[in-house]
C-alpha cells in the first residue's frame, strides 16, 4: 500500500484523455493551476504516511507544524536566475515564491510522535496513531 503513495499524483482526466485521444493531456486540455507542493497521503494499523514531493529544496527552507490535527506544510522556493546581465527569461514553469498546504489529520493520531525525514526531493512524514486507537488482536478461549 505504502508503495502505491510514492506514485506521483494524477488526475483521472489526465489518463483519460491519453486513453481517448491518443496524447498526453497537455496537449489536449491547457494544464491547470495544481497545488503546490503535490502531496500524497495514507494510513496504516499504526501511523499516518504522508509524502510531500518538494524537489529541489533546500531543508531550511521547509517548516512543518501541527496543531489541532492539522498539519501545516510551508517554505519558500527560490527560482533559478540565468547567468550574466544580459540574460532574458524567456519561459518560466516551475513555481517559485512561498507555498502552504495545510492537511486534516485523522482524531486518532499523537502529534507527539511524529518523524519527519527529507530525502531525495520527498518529505515523508510519519504520525503514529494513539496506542488505543491501534487494532488489538483478542485471544478467544475454549
Amino acid at each position: 500500500m505504502i508503495s502505491n503513495m510514492i506514485r506521483f499524483p494524477s488526475s483521472l482526466f489526465d489518463e483519460l484523455d491519453e486513453v481517448f485521444f491518443g496524447f498526453p493531456a497537455s496537449v489536449a486540455r491547457p494544464r491547470r493551476e495544481r497545488a503546490y507542493p503535490p502531496i500524497n497521503m495514507g494510513v496504516t494499523d499504526n501511523s499516518v504516511e504522508v509524502y510531500v514531493f518538494l524537489p529541489g529544496m533546500k531543508l531550511e527552507d521547509i517548516d512543518l507544524t501541527i496543531e489541532k490535527n492539522l498539519l501545516s506544510i510551508s517554505g519558500k522556493r527560490e527560482g533559478e536566475k540565468p547567468e550574466g546581465e544580459d540574460a532574458t527569461i524567456y519561459r518560466e514553469e516551475r513555481f517559485k515564491g512561498s507555498f502552504k498546504r495545510v492537511i486534516t489529520l485523522p482524531d486518532d493520531v499523537d502529534p507527539e510522535k511524529t518523524e519527519a525525514v527529507y530525502r531525495n526531493g520527498i518529505l515523508h512524514i510519519s504520525i503514529a496513531k494513539r496506542s488505543e486507537a491501534q487494532p488489538r488482536k483478542i485471544t478467544v478461549k475454549a
